[in-house]
């Protein structure tokens, strides 16, 4: 998994500007939001111009227009697009999906955490022959979701799950504390998920921080960590339900400006949202320093509350 950024976050941003704040940030690329059949056509030249990392692409609406050229689109940069379920499922499914697979896209239609909507649209799926040009993005609102069900969402998804799109996370994420975010990703990357998961804003009330989030290169997490007394601790064969408790459990045992060297079989970004909703704002920061595909890896510093990261 890797975490990514919706362009929804800076409306009115150039690409290569918003690439860079990403990247500052630690963030994997970027969500592009296509706005309009208009958008889609120029769309492609300008992201080969800026050099951009983008990981899919997102539209709010889907009529026979739209849905060309966004597959266009999607097959041209190689990644997919999303749009909401009730967007998918209001035209001809098999017809979308040849749509998507004649011009080498993918569509993924965007759910929330309702269990009965999420079986629904991957019976619907099932019924279309299982096209592989279509598949399920998870549009997840903590704020405003109950998670208790996410369990079940996710088994009953997760065949067909390609994207995951966080609503709140960066200057949002205090926010989301005890809310259930830290072990549903947890969940995501046991399960084995490797798609994307892109933070975008909760609500347009929320831009003015994301801006403020994306000007300021200080870390709130994710960043560069420098080793002061090293520690060690490796999940690879403890039990899936008891990693967290062990990871947490040596962190918080380090004492001040010691890093905690992790080794996973899995990606570790979950673990960063797991510190945020257990830890203190501001007491820890986190780099990934491995990647796979057999063994991950990262390191997480103690911190002083207010101290800066270096």
């Amino acid at each position: 998994m890797k975490l990514s950024l919706s362009a929804a976050a800076a409306p009115g941003i150039e690409l290569d500007a918003l690439d860079a704040a990403c990247r500052a940030r630690g963030l994997d690329g970027i969500e592009i939001v296509v706005a309009s059949e208009g958008d889609a056509g120029t769309l492609a030249a300008r992201v080969r111009a800026a050099g951009v990392r983008v990981v899919a692409l997102r539209a709010e609406r889907l009529d026979d227009a739209a849905a060309g050229s966004l597959a266009h689109l999607s097959g041209e940069l190689g990644v997919p697009a999303s749009a909401p379920l009730d967007e998918v499922t209001r035209g001809s499914l098999p017809k979308l999906a040849r749509v998507f697979a004649d011009a080498g896209g993918t569509l993924l239609a965007a759910f929330g955490t309702d269990l009965e909507r999420v079986i629904a649209a991957t019976a619907a799926l099932e019924r279309a022959g299982d096209p592989p040009s279509v598949g399920l993005a998870w549009d997840l609102r903590p704020g405003s979701e109950d998670l208790s069900s996410s369990g079940a969402v996710l088994l009953a998804a997760r065949r067909h799950l390609r994207l995951v799109r966080l609503y709140g996370g960066g200057p949002e994420q205090h926010q989301q504390d005890g809310r259930g975010i830290g072990p549903l990703l947890v969940d995501l990357a046991i399960s084995g998920y490797r798609g994307p998961i892109v933070l975008t804003p909760s609500a347009p009330a929320e831009l003015p921080r994301w801006r403020d989030w994306l000007a300021s290169r200080r870390s709130t997490g994710c960043g560069s960590a420098h080793p002061s007394g090293e520690h060690e601790v490796d999940v690879r064969d403890v039990e899936p339900k008891d990693r967290l408790g062990t990871i947490l459990g040596a962190f918080r045992a380090l004492p001040l400006g010691a890093t905690l060297r992790i080794t996973l079989d899995h990606d570790p970004s979950c673990m960063y949202y797991a510190l945020e909703e257990s830890e203190p704002a501001g007491t820890f920061s986190f780099r990934k320093i491995g990647d796979g595909p057999e063994v991950w890896g990262a390191e997480v510093t103690k911190r002083a509350p207010g101290a800066a990261a270096s």
